[in-house]
């Protein structure tokens, strides 16, 4: 247990020297933020450049804090996903090239703590992460869209969450499975790319765990409710868990 707390007080040290945690704040930040903005003033923005029209064909409306939503989820998937897993690819991985963990491991710290440990880091950060980008969007959307509330957000917020715990538990496995530095970034990568492919096939897709990342508009807009994600927040949680223990007995029997 000594060594498991030791652990982990040097991983969150080496979060705070490397400027991780700084830097996942700063990108989320500045993620939650441009949200309500580019919902309020993209069609005033459009009209000023002489596109009015081409607004009025995309189906565009007057801006609701609705929108600024959308706005965080399309967001939140194409640079926050890979924010995260860009910064969080190498904290097993890159230790496992330059031969540190072998101190750690000499003084009584079980494989397996180590596994769960670089895992706890990574969640934090998304977490820590992801509670930035929520809670500034929340703030600015409140203050552009006063008076402006939006259903079953809360659901929405833990659905994307839980995809990007998902795709994160990913990243220990990788990094086991492969070699090089930045290894963790392998096996995400490849079941994303996997998962997009698989949203073409109709009797698959209500346990595609992709969508709890990209349908929670569906929840806001009331077309869907938190219950009919059952299916793809169980796929995520029992993928995510048989991930992190293949990585634990895998990393027991691997040379570090």
């Amino acid at each position: 247990m000594n060594g498991f707390a030791a652990f982990l007080s040097k991983e969150l040290t080496q979060v705070l020297r490397n400027k991780q945690l700084f830097i996942v704040a700063a990108v989320f930040l500045l993620l939650g933020l441009m949200n309500a903005p580019l919902a309020k003033y993209t069609p005033l923005i459009l009209e000023l450049a002489g596109m009015g029209d081409f607004g009025d064909s995309l189906g565009m409306s007057e801006p609701q804090a609705f929108d600024a939503w959308a706005q965080f989820v399309s967001n939140m998937g194409q640079m926050g996903v890979l924010a995260i897993l860009l910064v969080c690819g190498g904290i097993l991985s890159g230790e496992k090239s330059k031969g540190t963990l072998i101190l750690p491991l000499t003084r009584g710290l079980g494989r397996m703590g180590v596994v769960l440990i670089k895992f706890l880091v990574i969640s934090a950060l998304w977490t820590i992460g992801f509670l930035i980008a929520a809670l500034s969007s929340w703030a600015y959307t409140a203050l552009l869209f006063p008076g402006d509330t939006v259903t079953n957000l809360v659901w929405m917020l833990f659905l994307f969450w839980l995809f990007g715990e998902f795709l994160l538990a990913l990243v220990p496995l990788s990094s086991v499975l492969f070699k090089g530095s930045m290894s963790g970034l392998i096996i995400p990568g490849g079941v994303l790319f996997i998962l997009l492919v698989l949203t073409a096939f109709p009797d698959l897709f209500a346990w595609n765990p992709m969508l709890l990342g990209t349908s929670g508009i569906n929840v806001m807009a009331g077309i869907k409710e938190p219950i009919d994600y059952l299916a793809p927040g169980l796929c995520a949680v029992i993928a995510a868990i048989a991930s992190v223990t293949v990585a634990v007995v895998h990393f027991r029997k691997a040379a570090v």
